[in-house]
């Protein structure tokens, strides 16, 4: 996903001359092509995120469309300052595109695992989040928003990830639905999550269990107001996401359905624990660990409904 965000940027800076490119120590090779071809858009500025972040909100006071691509967690945690300073207060068109969302980096420890980063990036006035599931809904979401006046937060997966959205080439703000709208089980996910809800989709379908998933791959609105009655006709409701319990999409959901007057009876979450992980492993080994993979994500939805009907 990542590759193909950064091939998505170059593709937008030879069209348009206010689009820049500004990483910090990405690696020899990274760009390269863009770097020969059009090297007044194209940075390297070394580890220093804080100035980067300083730089591209400068540059967009200019007139310019400045894509910053680092590791979520020198985005989000050490950068926090100058993205709601220097950014969100001015409501610059800033692209900060967070590589390693959730569990990625995990084993280089806790300093990198972006665990947080929705919380910290909804909490800033004017910032738009979005987390897409694939290189395909990546690539359409940087060609539809490159003109929006907004600063924007993107989490990016581990790239490699299977393509399922290609049935959504244009895209917008609201919530992908897989599956029938009034189902017995509502899956609500962001991100490459969607992968693994889409996986346990299939196993509960085959134990006679109709189940929808919602992709919601923009957070800070979610658009639950235009399903609402199919929400409240489910008999179970499960967040599923790679963040902490509060502060990301499990938290947006509670906003929106207090304000459409939404039962939360049948609404229950799976997400990452709210703590700092010491456990070495892979990012798939953390996500099995707590629950979020799809054998382990139909079993608790499983488990859900039979408790509910004793």
């Amino acid at each position: 996903m990542r590759q193909k965000a950064l091939t998505t940027v170059y593709k937008l800076a030879k069209q348009d001359p206010r689009v820049l490119f500004i990483g910090s120590d990405l690696g020899a090779g990274t760009l390269q092509a863009m770097r020969e071809d059009i090297p007044g858009q194209f940075f390297m500025e070394g580890i220093s995120e804080q100035h980067i972040v300083g730089f591209a909100a400068g540059l967009a006071q200019e007139g310019f469309i400045p894509y910053i691509n680092t590791i979520g967690t020198f985005l989000t945690r050490r950068s926090f300052e100058q993205v709601s300073i220097d950014v969100g207060l001015h409501r610059l068109p800033v692209r900060l595109l967070s590589s390693g969302g959730g569990m990625v980096y995990a084993p280089l420890g806790p300093t990198h695992t972006a665990v947080e980063d929705f919380s910290l990036m909804l909490s800033v006035p004017n910032m738009k989040v979005f987390a897409p599931a694939d290189a395909f809904e990546m690539e359409n979401l940087l060609d539809a928003l490159v003109d929006d006046e907004d600063p924007h937060y993107v989490r990016f997966g581990k790239g490699g990830e299977t393509i399922v959205t290609q049935d959504f080439p244009n895209f917008d703000l609201k919530p992908k639905v897989f599956g029938e709208k009034s189902s017995d089980v509502l899956i609500f996910t962001t991100g490459v999550m969607l992968q693994h809800c889409l996986e346990a989709r299939v196993h509960l379908l085959s134990q006679g269990i109709s189940t929808t998933v919602l992709h919601f791959s923009y957070l800070n609105e979610l658009s639950i107001e235009q399903i609402a009655s199919d929400i409240e006709s489910a008999r179970l409701m499960v967040s599923v996401e790679e963040h902490v319990p509060r502060g990301g999409l499990f938290t947006q959901i509670l906003h929106e359905f207090a304000s459409t007057r939404i039962s939360t009876k049948n609404l229950y979450q799976l997400s990452l624990p709210s703590a700092f992980s010491h456990n070495y492993g892979s990012q798939i080994d953390h996500l099995d660990l707590n629950g979020l993979t799809a054998p382990k994500i139909a079993a608790h939805v499983e488990r859900i409904l039979t408790i509910n009907e004793k």
